[in-house]
């Protein structure tokens, strides 16, 4: 019997796969170093501040701050609706027309200054210049109109009005 340890023919190949495969192993456990100190720093970065408090209880901590700022926005949308819907209620549109009354008299003194909210209701004010006297008028509004007479001027003021939502005081002569 041949001793064991002899050389064969294959032996000088078999080695040198051994030794590639040790190669690949080697090269292997780097990668996986790698990979588990990433992760490593992943995981410190996620638990830092926990101060040693489970991590569930701090996702709980965070689902029930989320909760209470639902419920904030969800109370400010309610405030914000009722604003703007005082706010459509408001007489913000204004408009202010002057004219001469009188067309042999002065200049443009008389004037209606319509004062309306969104759906067109609020007043109408005049006031006519003469040379001896000066008289004023104030009409109620709804919906555009009013159950007094309304001059010109004044349907004028209301229209300039409801197209001024801005809410300027718009000025313009006849």
């Amino acid at each position: 019997m041949e001793p064991l340890l002899s050389l064969t023919a294959g032996t000088p190949l078999l080695l040198l796969a051994v030794l590639a495969f040790n190669v690949l192993l080697l090269v292997l456990c780097i990668m996986q170093s790698v990979r588990i100190k990433r992760l490593r720093k992943s995981l410190n970065r996620l638990l830092a501040g926990t101060g040693g408090a489970n991590l569930e209880e701090g996702m709980y901590r965070l689902m029930d701050e989320v909760d209470e700022v639902r419920k904030r926005q969800d109370d400010q949308q309610f405030t914000l609706n009722r604003l703007s819907q005082r706010v459509a209620g408001q007489c913000a549109n204004v408009a202010l027309v002057r004219y001469n009354a009188f067309g042999d008299l002065g200049s443009d003194l008389s004037f209606s200054l319509a004062i309306v909210d969104d759906a067109q209701n609020g007043v109408v004010v005049t006031s006519i210049y003469g040379r001896d006297e000066s008289r004023m008028y104030a009409k109620p509004v709804e919906r555009g109109e009013s159950p007094y007479h309304l001059s010109e001027e004044e349907r004028t003021a209301i229209r300039k009005a409801m197209n001024n939502s801005a809410g300027r005081l718009d000025e313009k002569s006849r």
